[in-house]
């Protein structure tokens, strides 16, 4: 049996299940739900991987520019970063708007050599093809969305992630919520965010914060993210009111597809979390 990946000591529910030829165990202390099964590399080459089946500026952004500038909105009110770094910076377009819109000094790292041949020739942003735990460089802000349930170590990713982070800097995370409705409402076993070998490890609330809290980081901001909301666009408005209004319902209600996550590393070595800098309430002039 597999042990925890956020805690080898905690116990796992014995219950397992199988799906997809992997067996899936829970575990019964923190939530985190993991998959008995290896890192496949190969489906992140296919030209049908879902961050490049929109082969336009203008379809990529109707898919992903909402999300993207909800996010860098919350990054800008947290104060004046220069830096972002987004690791797993899949088809580059957030990299994009985070530079060009958020006047940022964006780079990403890609581990996928297709998607960055497509984030040059289609987006128009040079990726940097290689891994985390290769790059020395720091930066204000290190991003990382939808990454940490695709490793088979979340705990060295994280460790690698936080290297990365200049002192009082941050860490921006999304990843897959069980808490959300379709998990809800489908339970455990139909829900398709447990889909082995793509996903790996699925994080609850807790399982985050306990990973996070043992690399003294500061969680500033907790919520969920639904941006893609797929369908209410057959019915949207031209500024997609459906789209924010289902947006805000699950978000409001912590039910949202995402976790994201704002946490900031320490300033200075032994700083505790009461003298980090803590985001303004900003919802109202974001919204």
């Amino acid at each position: 049996m597999k042990a925890c990946v956020v805690n080898p000591s905690h116990h796992l529910d014995p219950h397992s299940f199988i799906k997809q030829g992997a067996a899936i165990f829970r575990c019964a202390q923190c939530g985190c739900i993991m998959a008995d099964i290896g890192f496949d590399h190969g489906q992140y080459e296919s030209h049908t991987y879902y961050t490049l089946k929109r082969k336009t500026l203008a379809a990529i952004d109707e898919e992903w520019g909402f999300r993207w500038r909800y996010i860098l909105r919350r990054i800008a009110a947290t104060g004046h970063p220069v830096s972002l770094l987004d690791v797993g910076a899949g088809n580059g377009y957030f990299v994009r708007v985070a530079a060009r819109e958020f006047g940022l000094r964006a780079s990403g790292l890609e581990i996928s050599a297709e998607e960055t041949r497509f984030a040059r020739e289609t987006v128009g942003v040079a990726l940097i093809n290689h891994d985390v735990a290769e790059h020395r460089q720091r930066y204000d802000v290190v991003t990382c969305f939808n990454v940490l349930e695709h490793v088979a170590d979340p705990q060295a990713f994280l460790s690698a992630l936080v290297a990365r982070v200049q002192p009082g800097g941050l860490l921006v995370l999304t990843t897959p919520n069980p808490g959300c409705i379709h998990a809800r409402v489908r339970g455990l076993e139909k829900w398709n965010m447990v889909d082995p070998p793509h996903h790996l490890n699925l994080f609850s609330r807790r399982a985050l914060y306990d990973l996070l809290r043992a690399r003294n980081l500061e969680v500033l901001r907790y919520e969920t993210l639904s941006t893609y909301v797929n369908c209410v666009r057959r019915f949207d408005t031209e500024d997609l009111l459906l789209r924010r209004a289902v947006f805000q319902l699950l978000r409001w209600s912590q039910l949202g597809a995402d976790h994201f996550i704002v946490a900031r590393k320490p300033a200075r070595i032994g700083s505790s979390p009461a003298e980090a800098l803590r985001i303004a309430e900003v919802d109202e002039a974001i919204e």
